[in-house]
C-alpha cells in the first residue's frame, strides 16, 4: 500500500469509528426520549461533520501528492493544467491592460506551461458542502463526481438539516433508520471521491494520454 492509499484508508476508518460509536449509543437510548433525540441530531451534525472533512482531506491528499510528483503542466489534463495557474490567473486579471495581455499571451503563458504544476490554490467547503459544491470541486482537478449526481437530494437535506442544527433550530431525526439513509449516501461519496484519488495518482491520469 502506498502513502496515499494508506492515507485515504486511515481517514475513512476513524471516521467511520466515530460514527459507528455514536451510533451504537442511539441504538442503546430509549425511542422518543430527549436522550434519544438529542444523540440523534448529534449523529446527524457529525455526519456532516465527516462529509465535508473528509472531501476536503480527500482534494488536500490529492494536490499534495500531485505536488510531489511534480509533472509539467504541458503534460497534464486541462483541469489540472487549470487548477494549477489559478493563482497566475487571478494576478493576470489585476491588470488587464493592452501590454499585460500581449505580454501574457505571447510570453507568460508559455513559460507558465513549461514550469511544473504547483497547487497554491485550494479547493474550498466554505462550510456547506452543497451537492453543487463538491461536484465543482471534483471536476476542477478533474476527479469523477457521479455518486454526488445520484445523492444530490440526499445531500442536499444532509447539508440543510445540519445547518438546522447547528443554528439551534429543533430539526427532529425521525430514528436510526431514517438517519441511516443518509449516512449511506454520504459514504458512497466519500467512498467514490477516495477511490478516485488513488486511482488517478496510481495511474497518473492527472497526465494526458501518451499518442
Amino acid at each position: 500500500m502506498n502513502a496515499w492509499e494508506r492515507q485515504i484508508e486511515q481517514d475513512l476508518t476513524w471516521r467511520e469509528t466515530e460514527l459507528a460509536t455514536l451510533k451504537a449509543l442511539a441504538a442503546g437510548a430509549t425511542a422518543g426520549t430527549p436522550r434519544h433525540q438529542a444523540l440523534l441530531r448529534a449523529l446527524w451534525a457529525l455526519l456532516y461533520a465527516h462529509y465535508e472533512g473528509f472531501c476536503k482531506f480527500a482534494w488536500d491528499t490529492f494536490l499534495d501528492h500531485l505536488q510531489s510528483a511534480a509533472p509539467v503542466r504541458s503534460r497534464c489534463i486541462e483541469p489540472i493544467a487549470q487548477f494549477s495557474l489559478l493563482e497566475h490567473f487571478r494576478k493576470f486579471k489585476g491588470n488587464l491592460s493592452t501590454q499585460a495581455i500581449w505580454r501574457f499571451c505571447t510570453t507568460d503563458f508559455a513559460g507558465l506551461l513549461a514550469q511544473q504544476a504547483s497547487f497554491v490554490v485550494r479547493l474550498e467547503t466554505q462550510s456547506n458542502l452543497w451537492p453543487d459544491l463538491c461536484r465543482s470541486n471534483s471536476a476542477s482537478i478533474g476527479l469523477p463526481h457521479a455518486a454526488v449526481d445520484r445523492q444530490q437530494t440526499r445531500l442536499k437535506s444532509l447539508v440543510s438539516r445540519r445547518n438546522d442544527i447547528a443554528h439551534g433550530q429543533p430539526m427532529v431525526v425521525r430514528s436510526l433508520e431514517d438517519y441511516h439513509e443518509y449516512e449511506s449516501a454520504a459514504f458512497e461519496v466519500m467512498y467514490e471521491l477516495g477511490e478516485a484519488v488513488v486511482d488517478c495518482l496510481n495511474k497518473a491520469k492527472y497526465l494526458k494520454p501518451t499518442p
